[in-house]
């Protein structure tokens, strides 16, 4: 994949206003099980989603998948372009029949741990249970968030999705479709967040996406590498960008790098168990 500025080509633009991107929840129960919302979307998202998934090994097969696990390097770029900081973490993740996450890392010589067990989620100090409400709602943000980039596109078939299919765009770096994307209300989403997906047209290779928060937040994120695990195909590396609008990339400020993606590994019953607080 060719650097930001490299290429200039038409593009496909697929807005999809998905707003679950970032579970901004406090409350203790995990959103209602999702499968009676109803998918609503355009023909030509709906098109355009098909042969990205298509192309990602499919939702047939995504949806046999029943765990994901995967290790990730976090390298955060201060405003001079220096590495500001470098976090080692290990997600580990039930997609089905009920979703649950661990995560564990070290920083600052204190060793962290995030535990969502399906009904609430928790942050660990050196195995120790916060009770503070930031420390709940972090868990709980973590968890799903990097399991939501991670499963992309195949997220954007699921229960409460709303796409519409909004037009052609050029990219600093290929030629895209674009496809604006939200979630109805019970789906466990941000209603704050409308996120558009950039699409390869022809392949439906997922490329990039931009997200806009309230307050006119922006920010820009490039799929740099695709790999397959266990025959789909998961972003391997991902960079993330300031922005002052839709579809223009400023400064580098993350590059997430993500290895050893395997799915349907075996967890012991306890893996996900949140420990009484301390």
């Amino acid at each position: 994949m060719g650097m930001l500025n490299k290429y200039s080509a038409s593009a496909l633009l697929f807005t999809l206003v998905v707003l679950a991107g970032c579970h901004e929840r406090s409350t203790e129960k995990s959103p209602p099980a999702a499968a009676a919302l109803p998918v609503v979307m355009d023909d030509s998202s709906r098109v355009i989603l098909d042969r990205a998934i298509a192309y990602a090994g499919g939702y047939e097969a995504w949806q046999q998948k029943k765990t994901l696990s995967f290790d990730k390097k976090a390298t955060s770029y201060d405003s001079t372009g220096k590495v500001a900081r470098v976090v080692n973490q290990h997600f580990d993740y039930q997609l089905r029949p009920e979703f649950r996450a661990k995560v564990t890392y070290t920083l600052n010589d204190t060793a962290i741990t995030l535990l969502h067990d399906g009904q609430q989620a928790r942050k660990l100090f050196n195995g120790k249970v916060s009770t503070k409400q930031k420390d709940i709602d972090g868990a709980w943000n973590s968890s799903y968030g990097s399991e939501y980039v991670m499963c992309m596109p195949f997220k954007l078939k699921g229960p409460g999705i709303k796409a519409e299919y909004v037009g052609q765009v050029t990219l600093s770096d290929g030629d895209p479709a674009q496809v604006k994307a939200s979630y109805s209300k019970g789906a466990g989403s941000n209603p704050d967040h409308v996120w558009y997906y950039y699409f390869e047209p022809g392949t439906g290779k997922l490329l990039a996406n931009s997200l806009n928060g309230k307050n006119n937040y922006w920010d820009y994120t490039r799929y740099e590498k695709l790999e397959k695990a266990n025959g789909l195909l998961l972003p391997a590396m991902r960079k993330g960008y300031e922005a002052d609008t839709l579809n223009k990339p400023g400064r580098l400020i993350s590059q997430s790098e993500h290895a050893n993606m395997a799915f349907d590994q075996e967890f012991a019953a306890d893996h996900f168990r949140i420990p009484d607080a301390q």
